[in-house]
């Protein structure tokens, strides 16, 4: 994600009203870390409760404990007249757990229904929690579904992230449609799920809209039917996605596809109004994935491109396949702006998309990766030079540490702060000065693919530098990303970090 900056642009929001129904098919495996404790309330036949949460120490009622989530199927139909939508999300699962009651991540909007496995079940809300208790309990080693039907209105305020987060609410209304928006926690607002980044699962899409709208999704186009003045459109995300990079949008859009790099299809979605302005623009997504190409591997899905939303937010985020920004953002700042935060963006989707974090401690390896490509693209293209960023960030590192903590140990009020931004970059620049610059790169490509579709820890990036760069690396990150304090950078004796005051 890349928030916006003092000075730059500013927008307002429209509204809209949303009505949904979710069906979830939901698979159980335990969790790696230590639950939260829960009531207790066993079964007879052996079954208990799932934990409310995995245990993320940074949110631990985040994701769901003894089920994990395999698919997710929305199906969503939009009402301009009532801005409203009508869903329907099936989500497929296998249990590790017999589980009693389970519960799914989920804020806001209005429960109308609920069953598990067709059978209707029980269910009560707990803060963000929605606790299920099924008809039958839920064996181990078994698949089940969950349907939720339910009404939301994207225009709301949900509360859904932390302190401090440019994302205040998964639903973004537009001029004309709406938006999804779900980092770090705000997938749950949208729909209810596991919404934790260990938890990634597939999607299918399936959007209705009138028609001279248009709906997109994450993923592939899988079809598209007409019928009674409606289109309903499909989207295929194969590639197992985290919560938080869903992206469902209806309006008025015009689709412009291209041919990109490594048989992937870039898709750019524009108003229609602004095609003509903003299709230029948005050229430049081919050079950038080329460019990425050579430095992180090969792209890691089928389809890539930029969702310019008729809508005034102040951030742009990485959603697997399809980064959302602002359409306003072309005109309200310069290229030089611009385009290097769609190079950030773009890098995320290996570096925190198909590599998401373990836990959110770890989203320095996200947003340093993407702060130190979006750097190195501005200085390809003369805009700033990467080096003086660096140095800046160099000098701002012990007032960041003070402020915010280590770099790899961020807080949950200020989880997206400029030490997991440029720190994290710098860190990645200090690792590139101690090994040289073709087993840093060496690094970075076996970070990706070594992780792909899955996650990685801040532990596994250290041991997985040590083994590729042929030298214990240890000693060296962790006071790079845990000390108080920002160590002296190699090959730069003289830098120096300002006084902390």
């Amino acid at each position: 994600m890349t928030a916006d900056r003092p000075g730059r642009w500013r927008r307002g929001t429209g509204h809209a009203a949303v009505l949904v129904a979710a069906v979830l098919v939901v698979a159980v495996t335990p969790a790696s870390a230590a639950p939260p404790a829960r009531p207790s309330g066993g079964h007879p036949g052996g079954a208990t409760p799932g934990a409310p949460g995995i245990g993320d120490p940074l949110f631990p009622d985040e994701g769901n404990g003894g089920f994990d989530v395999t698919h997710y199927d929305l199906a969503m139909r939009y009402r301009p007249d009532e801005r409203t939508v009508t869903a329907r999300t099936t989500v497929s699962a296998r249990a590790t757990q017999s589980l009693s009651r389970f519960d799914l991540d989920f804020d806001g909007n209005t429960v109308t229904g609920l069953t598990v496995d067709g059978r209707t079940a029980s269910y009560r809300r707990d803060g963000d929690e929605l606790v299920v208790t099924p008809a039958r309990p839920v064996h181990r080693g078994s698949r089940f579904r969950v349907t939720v039907d339910y009404q939301a209105d994207p225009a709301a305020t949900h509360h859904c992230a932390p302190p401090n987060n440019p994302i205040t609410s998964g639903w973004l209304p537009t001029r004309d449609g709406f938006v999804t928006a779900g980092q770090p926690t705000c997938a749950r607002s949208v729909f209810p799920g596991s919404d934790h980044p260990s938890d990634k699962a597939s999607y299918t899409f399936r959007v209705t809209a009138p028609d001279g709208l248009t709906a997109v999704a994450n993923g592939v186009p899988a079809g598209r039917y007409e019928h009674g003045g409606e289109t309903t459109w499909t989207y295929q995300q194969r590639v197992p996605m985290a919560t938080e990079l869903v992206q469902v949008a209806v309006g008025d859009y015009t689709v412009q596809t291209a041919p990109g790099p490594d048989h992937t299809t870039i898709r750019n979605v524009v108003p229609t109004s602004m095609a003509g302005t903003l299709g230029p623009d948005l050229a430049v997504t081919g050079p950038q994935l080329a460019w990425m190409r050579r430095q992180a591997g090969s792209y890691p899905f089928a389809t890539y491109g930029v969702l310019a939303a008729p809508a005034n937010f102040r951030f742009a985020l990485e959603c697997q396949t399809l980064t959302l920004t602002s359409a306003g953002m072309f005109g309200a700042v310069p290229q030089s702006y611009w385009s290097p935060v769609l190079a950030h963006e773009l890098a995320h989707q290996w570096y925190g998309d198909s590599v998401a974090p373990a836990r959110w401690a770890d989203v320095w390896l996200n947003e340093g990766h993407a702060s130190y490509y979006e750097a190195s693209w501005a200085d390809r293209e003369g805009y700033a030079s990467f080096v003086d960023r660096m140095h800046t960030a160099y000098a701002n590192g012990d007032t960041w540490r003070s402020r915010y903590g280590p770099v790899a140990q961020p807080s949950a009020d200020n989880l997206f702060n400029d030490g997991v931004y440029d720190g994290g970059a710098l860190v990645l620049y200090a690792l590139r000065e101690k090994v040289g610059a073709a087993r840093f790169t060496a690094i970075e490509r076996a970070w990706a693919a070594r992780y792909a579709g899955g996650t990685g820890s801040t532990r596994q990036f250290i041991a997985l530098a040590s083994s590729v760069a042929h030298q214990d690396l240890h000693g060296f990150l962790t006071a790079w990303l845990y000390g108080t304090r920002t160590p002296p950078m190699p090959g730069h004796p003289d830098w120096a970090t300002d006084p902390v005051g």
